[in-house]
């Protein structure tokens, strides 16, 4: 069956795809339904709709620009500016706790796939995704996604399945919290009034608007395309000299060199970088188009058969992740607070964990949330990889 739009209308398709990644944000933002399926869901159930009504094509190469440029220039945009000196000094004692909520992360992955192996398709990949999705966030998932190709009925119900499952951890997050059973076993300095004094003034001063200016987004964009042109020149010129294997596959792969390349200049230039206003939006802007191009190539009726599945593997990887994380903060004696707010940072990611902090009256870790979720997204898509790559060799 042909659709309304053909593969062969690049600017009606282009149009469609934007306009679907906007009314997701300003859905997202204006209802409170919204906001509790998430953008990210948003786009991709709008597109699943508009496709599988035929109106939009499954496949075009309009498509392929979100995939091919798109994609890779959100990385540096939402890297920009991050500076490893300040995560390590600034984020404290969360940033220990912040690894020891990746490694349960590792630890699931591994489990999961070890559980599901037979029954979902790709294992390696679907587990790689995922690492990287629950040590950063939504960067990671389209970085690896589209490194390995993942089929749209694999990858659609995958990113639904993350995010639903995301929310309810978020929910038990919460709820352990204020708990009196972990509040009697673990140390909890920040829980107390004190440190919620400013928690509505905080909440304001977080999500202000921004001044940006015609400057910052030339000198954002200019950064992000620069840096991904090297990443993927670099890349090619390393394959062909390394070859292949586990090792190859991690340190050339484009989207390794191009987090790598971004922070380093960050490093070098850190002044410079950290003037320039605008990235994290323009990012995020384009990580709403990977998801709605995402949905539109998806085949409704697989979509929904692969969910149930897929639910009970990243289930499996968000629980190993939260009783990993209690277990051996327990053992090292870590804040109740700064261990959940590190499961948090690693399911869902900088903003999240900032949202919690903010929500939970904990005015001291909003920036170490922050922090140690940005130290997420740079080393999530590297160990995506890693897991990906070691699980093909067992599966």
């Amino acid at each position: 069956m042909t659709s309304l739009l053909g593969p062969d209308a690049t600017w009606p398709l282009l149009a469609a795809v934007v306009a679907g990644g906007a009314a997701s944000i300003w859905l997202e933002q204006r209802f409170r339904w919204a906001a509790r399926l998430g953008g990210p869901v948003l786009a991709l159930g709008l597109a699943m709709i508009l496709s599988n009504l035929r109106l939009l094509p499954w496949e075009a190469p309009a498509y392929g620009v979100v995939d091919d440029y798109f994609v890779p220039i959100a990385i540096p945009l939402l890297l920009l500016g991050t500076h490893l000196r300040r995560i390590w000094r600034e984020a404290g004692s969360t940033f220990a706790a912040y690894h020891v909520a990746a490694f349960g992360s590792l630890v699931g992955a591994v489990l999961a796939a070890a559980l599901f192996h037979a029954a979902i398709p790709r294992m390696p990949e679907v587990a790689g995704i995922m690492t990287g999705s629950y040590i950063g966030g939504g960067l990671n998932f389209m970085a690896l996604r589209t490194t390995y190709q993942v089929e749209p009925e694999l990858g659609n119900p995958l990113i639904v399945a993350d995010n639903f499952i995301m929310a309810l951890m978020f929910a038990v997050l919460v709820v352990i919290s204020g708990a009196r059973w972990f509040l009697r076993r673990y140390p909890h300095p920040h829980s107390g009034d004190a440190d919620r004094v400013d928690s509505r003034e905080l909440t304001a001063q977080h999500w202000r608007r921004k001044d940006i200016s015609l400057l910052d987004i030339a000198q954002a964009v200019g950064f992000a395309v620069v840096v991904t042109a090297a990443g993927f020149t670099l890349s090619g010129f390393l394959k062909a000299i390394l070859g292949s294997g586990t090792v190859v596959a991690v340190i050339a792969n484009p989207y390794v060199l191009i987090t790598f390349l971004t922070v380093a200049l960050n490093g070098l230039a850190p002044a410079w970088t950290a003037s320039i206003r605008g990235g994290e939006e323009l990012g995020m802007f384009l990580l709403y188009l990977f998801f709605f191009v995402l949905g539109v190539r998806a085949d409704l009726l697989e979509v929904l058969r692969n969910v149930p599945l897929l639910f009970a593997f990243c289930l499996v990887m968000a629980l190993t992740n939260l009783v990993v994380t209690l277990v051996l903060g327990r053992c090292f004696r870590m804040n109740l607070e700064e261990l959940l707010l590190s499961v948090n940072a690693t399911l869902g990611g900088p903003p999240s964990a900032a949202a919690m902090a903010i929500s939970r009256g904990w005015s001291r870790l909003v920036l170490p949330g922050l922090l140690v979720g940005i130290w997420g997204y740079v080393i999530g898509t590297p160990l995506g990889i890693l897991v990906a790559e070691l699980l093909r060799r067992w599966y």
